[in-house]
């Protein structure tokens, strides 16, 4: 029992794809599998014009596909050469000598192979041949339009995260890795865990975001700055996490931190003492809203 895509961001649509894999998988008594791509096909293509472009990394996918009941997910490298590949080829060499397929799930715009000429007819021509039945799934539609990826990114683009969590069904998140800082934020009492994130992973614009820290095991409010830091002179764009009530030395510890809302964009203070009070008015208020969610 298998399906096969980049599932970039495990939004809802991919939600009802896998949901479907998994219960017909212990329904048959079968693995629940799916096949996915590193690196990002548009990106061996050379279609990606942007250095982060990631919903998911793929320690992010990997994690999101076994909560989601998924028993084994297997990374093929996408190369030019796996994209001249015919339909029956990869069906036979990936699906059928690998996993024995017995059925294949796909999503309503499902293309695979060569110039992408493996929809669900074709598929379901090989599957009557070489004994495997093709499952399609409907759509997910939200605000009027199936959920897709890239609607997923135009909103994470636009800062929006309140869309993005509508098309993702959680709130949009990423992965990090604190290090350390220039210890700004502590002389101005609002020590920060500076984040290094992986070089992909599409990131929300510039602006200070309420949201969620979740360290240990533990989840905490957070206020989040996306930036180069102007009033301070920075150079360098930043990820950085004030986290509330919170005093644990944490450097080298990896995090998630869970976008909820943006609260405004960055801006440039007159001073280090203007900074410090817009910081003081950003927690006071991203803890009030975070309490009332």
């Amino acid at each position: 029992m298998a399906t096969v895509g980049v599932f970039d961001g495990v939004h809802l649509g991919h939600f009802k794809i896998l949901e479907v894999v998994s219960s017909r998988a212990c329904e048959l008594d079968l693995v629940a599998t799916v096949l996915t791509f590193d690196p990002h096909p548009d990106e061996a293509l050379g279609k990606i014009d942007t250095d982060r472009f990631l919903l998911t990394t793929q320690h992010e996918k990997e994690l999101l596909l076994a909560n989601l009941g998924i028993d084994l997910a297997m990374v093929i490298k996408f190369t030019p050469a796996l994209a001249r590949l015919d339909t029956a080829g990869f069906v036979q060499q990936y699906l059928l000598s690998s996993l024995r397929l017995k059925e294949l799930v796909v999503g309503h715009d499902f293309r695979m192979g060569k110039d992408r000429k493996g929809d669900r007819a074709l598929l379901s021509l090989l599957g009557a041949r070489l004994g495997f039945s093709v499952i399609d799934v409907e759509a997910v539609v939200v605000d009027g339009a199936p959920v897709s990826s890239t609607r997923v990114r135009g909103a994470v683009v636009a800062g929006d995260m309140d869309a993005a969590a509508r098309l993702l069904g959680r709130n949009y998140s990423l992965e990090g890795t604190v290090v350390e800082g220039e210890g700004i934020g502590k002389r101005l009492g609002f020590p920060t865990a500076n984040l290094s994130v992986h070089e992909k992973k599409l990131l929300p614009p510039d602006g200070v975001y309420a949201g969620y820290v979740e360290v240990r095991g533990k989840t905490f409010k957070a206020a989040i700055n996306i930036g180069l830091r102007p009033t301070v002179g920075g150079k360098n764009k930043l990820v950085e996490a004030y986290i509330i009530d919170f005093e644990e030395d944490i450097l080298g510890v990896p995090v998630v931190l869970t976008f909820v809302v943006r609260m405004r964009p960055e801006r440039k203070f007159v001073s280090r003492d203007e900074l410090k009070k817009a910081i003081a008015t950003d927690v006071e208020k991203i803890a009030y809203l975070l309490e009332m969610k």
